[in-house]
């Protein structure tokens, strides 16, 4: 079996992730204007494309917003409300998994319950990521399962109001345990509990060009952020390639998709070249549910693995079959994701 990358680096960046750049309230989120992302070409992101031969489901991890530590409140929301006015502008259906620890904090408490009403109010869905964003790998199945209804309380209510209920979990780290039989225990508990798993096949490392555009942003390095975004668009285009291949080679044909994106100033500043692009490979956007209805998601899914990998790279493991080896993150854009003081772009 080909080896796939490990998980020690990536999760010491996710922890990177939540800790850097608590010191101060960063600056409002940069407009076009003030250096951000030059405009995708004219009507490329607004493309329709009728009878599209492929589909693909779209979906925020981390909400209310990914790095919100970082962030803090003012950039949160212009991130949300640039995320969500892409959305509603191109017509493209989303849903985004909470982790509701983040609601928990006096002084945010209210702006960030506010921002989940916006996801809401502009006819998207939530879902439950956990109440803390713990991986299932370390954390006991009782523990788990209380994270769930931890994690649902605030949602929960919100959905509610608009007759409505929360339907769709995504594990944090995509890990769905440590033995087998606590995957087949918890996901029982899920089905009691009217939830139903959602899982990706469109993997990528969106969290590290995310972080290293979020360093340039703070050093005022416009230039270098422009860098960082195309950077990421290529990442995806070949993250989307490499997944239809294997969906070839495994299935005999591609299934509907589901794309896992996180909520953060990265995706709302490129989401329209992002979208445009995936436009122009032939996909149209579907909501989850509908996605899920693929029969493709009912392949036995027997992994259990430290490193939480897409489900097709599930499903081939299962059926002993070569999963590949997924893009990664280029290494200068890792290593700006990690460096304190960036590099000066040339």
């Amino acid at each position: 079996m080909t080896r796939l990358p490990t998980l020690t680096s990536f999760t010491a960046l996710l922890a990177l992730v939540a800790a850097c750049g608590k010191a101060e309230e960063p600056r409002p989120a940069r407009t076009q204007a003030q250096g951000g992302p030059a405009a995708a070409p004219a009507g490329e992101a607004r493309r329709v494309t009728p009878g599209a031969e492929r589909t693909v489901a779209v979906t925020f991890d981390d909400l209310p917003i990914a790095r919100e530590g970082s962030y803090g409140p003012r950039r949160s929301e212009a991130v949300t409300t640039r995320l969500l006015a892409e959305l509603r502008e191109s017509g493209v259906p989303a849903i985004g998994f909470v982790n509701e620890d983040k609601l928990e904090r006096r002084e945010t408490s209210a702006v960030y319950t506010a921002l989940l009403e916006e996801w809401l109010h502009a006819g998207m869905e939530l879902g439950n990521h956990t109440f803390g964003h713990v991986s299932f790998r370390d954390t006991p199945l009782e523990r788990y399962q209380r994270e769930v209804l931890d994690g649902e309380r605030v949602t929960r209510r919100l959905l509610a109001e608009r007759g409505q209920r929360p339907r769709f979990f995504r594990h944090p780290y995509l890990n769905t345990g440590s033995t087998l039989e606590d995957k087949q225990a918890f996901e029982a508990f899920l089905a009691d509990h009217g939830y139903q798993v959602a899982p990706v096949t469109i993997d990528n490392e969106d969290v590290v060009y995310a972080l290293a555009y979020d360093r340039a942003y703070e050093q005022g390095d416009s230039a270098l952020m422009r860098r960082i975004g195309q950077a990421y668009l290529e990442h995806m285009r070949e993250s989307f390639a490499f997944y239809e291949g294997l969906s070839q080679r495994l299935l005999g044909r591609e299934p509907a998709q589901v794309l896992m994106l996180h909520a953060n100033a990265l995706n709302a500043d490129y989401l329209d070249e992002l979208l445009g692009m995936l436009r122009g490979r032939g996909y149209g956007f579907v909501p989850i549910e509908t996605a899920l209805r693929d029969p493709a998601y009912q392949l036995p899914d027997t992994y259990i693995d430290a490193q939480g990998v897409s489900w097709l790279q599930r499903w081939a493991v299962t059926q002993e079959k070569d999963p590949g080896e997924e893009p990664l993150a280029s290494d200068w854009v890792r290593e700006a994701a990690e460096a304190e003081t960036l590099p000066a772009v040339r």
